[in-house]
């Protein structure tokens, strides 16, 4: 993970503790593959073909929403529907 990411990664998790912002975590199997098919499959951050993986889907698997490490950029937005706050649209990805 380059520096610029994990600056990003830590300047967001401090953020959602100040703000107070709730972590997202799916609740199932079929909510998570909604929500990365909305964002993590259209993200210019994930690339299989280059085995370049984000690292924020590894770590919402592996960790609880209290535990340190849990991607800060996974939240329940203003409207009450999660987002992922690293999220880069890549137009070229249906």
């Amino acid at each position: 993970m380059s520096d610029f990411a994990k600056s990003f990664r830590d300047k967001t998790a401090e953020r959602v503790k100040e703000t107070g912002q709730r972590a997202y975590r799916p609740a199932n199997g079929t909510e998570g593959d909604i929500f990365m098919s909305e964002f993590c499959y259209r993200c210019t951050k994930d690339h299989p073909e280059t085995e370049d993986y984000c690292d924020i889907i590894a770590r919402t698997m592996a960790l609880d929403v209290d535990e340190d490490g849990y991607p800060g950029q996974w939240i329940y937005g203003d409207d009450g529907r999660p987002r992922c706050m690293a999220f880069l649209r890549d137009w070229t990805k249906p």
